[in-house]
């Protein structure tokens, strides 16, 4: 029962909320392999970091595979583009708050190696902040989190964060994930078998 309700609800977390920050975004719970065949802007490629294939990358630290617990489970993606020297550099989607870096994260589901989108986070530049957090606010209500730089809303299914990181200060990041499938992420091995 738990494994069909993962397969199933999470299907369809927060549509209208991903909708209405970007047209052609995943949704948590879709499979990895949906996920892989979205539509990204001409010359641009999802890349992940359990991927034999990878193209040569300007900063290749950003797809080495995480050493921590769970992490043969997980896998960790973004959206690259080539920089026109054959080096391939993150890149952005386009979102209702202009070109944002898109990042994946998805985790293993049961026992056949079925991955599924626990969590996505789109990172744009601060300008933009205040145009987000109306978004979501409008759509969300009220946030149930706020503090300095952060802002968040739960619901049984969903975590919505908005924050600024310390490293990275001229942006910031709204990350959107399915409870449940992100507890499994922290699981040392597979959690639900179907």
């Amino acid at each position: 029962m738990v494994a069909a309700l993962l397969g199933t609800g999470s299907a369809w977390a927060d549509q209208k909320v991903i909708h209405a920050l970007g047209e052609d975004l995943p949704q948590p719970g879709a499979l990895f392999e949906d996920v892989r065949a979205m539509k990204l802007a001409p010359g641009r490629r999802i890349v992940c970091e359990s991927d034999t294939d990878k193209p040569r990358l300007a900063n290749p630290g950003l797809m080495q595979p995480q050493r921590s617990r769970g992490a043969d489970h997980v896998r960790r993606c973004s959206v690259f583009a080539d920089d026109g020297k054959d080096n391939w550099v993150v890149a952005g989607v386009a979102t209702v708050f202009g070109e944002a870096r898109l990042w994946l994260i998805f985790v293993e589901q049961g026992a056949q190696g079925r991955y599924r989108l626990a969590q996505l986070s789109l990172w744009g530049r601060n300008s933009e902040w205040n145009k987000a957090a109306g978004l979501l606010g409008a759509m969300l209500g009220e946030p149930s989190t706020k503090a300095e730089r952060v802002l968040g809303w739960m619901d049984e299914q969903h975590e919505t964060l908005m924050f600024i990181d310390e490293k990275y200060p001229d942006e910031f990041a709204v990350a959107i994930g399915d409870i449940r499938l992100r507890k499994l992420m922290k699981s040392p091995g597979t959690a639900i078998r179907e």
